[in-house]
């Protein structure tokens, strides 16, 4: 049995994509223009929609968060997976992520599509010692580990396991 069947949460998938530059930074979408104004930050991606796959999804929310085109073909992975788990509107949602790896030159991102919530969002390239231990993260604390073995060449042939986080719970709207 599932938490999701248990407790009739709401579960969703989504695909991330670890974007690594070679001054050993990595982009965050966030910021403190988070719903509860706590800063938070976190790789771009988002939902995958009915009948895509994980790298299309990956590449997809790629572009439509930061302008940047990235060819499926270029994507490493998933290199790992974790599930975030949260409470929007007062109801219990449970994602499954699955992160991909792309090395990329330090560009300038621009939301190209999104949410109405995530058009406010900033962008800030974290060192990769930062991935994960920033102000209000709500990433798993494992992602820094992971992002180092990436930079070191070392793309683990099946997921790494990076647990699970969670993130606020919003009163109902």
């Amino acid at each position: 049995m599932s938490i999701e069947s248990l407790t009739g949460a709401e579960s969703r998938t989504s695909a991330r994509v670890v974007l690594l530059a070679p001054d050993d930074t990595v982009l965050h979408m966030g910021g403190d223009r988070c719903r509860d104004g706590v800063p938070r930050w976190f790789t771009p991606g988002g939902g995958v929609e009915d009948g895509e796959d994980l790298a299309d999804a990956a590449v997809r929310e790629v572009y439509e968060e930061t302008g940047l085109r990235i060819d499926r073909a270029a994507l490493a992975g998933p290199v790992a997976f974790g599930v975030y788990v949260c409470f929007p509107r007062g109801r219990l949602l449970v994602q499954k992520n699955w992160y991909f790896f792309h090395r990329v030159e330090r560009f300038t991102p621009r939301m190209v599509a999104g949410a109405g919530y995530e058009l406010g969002l900033g962008f800030d390239w974290l060192p990769v010692g930062a991935c994960g231990s920033s102000d209000g993260m709500i990433e798993p604390e494992r992602l820094v580990a992971l992002v180092k073995r990436l930079r070191d060449g070392d793309v683990p042939p099946e997921p790494v396991d990076l647990g699970g986080s969670h993130g606020p719970v919003f009163p109902e709207d």
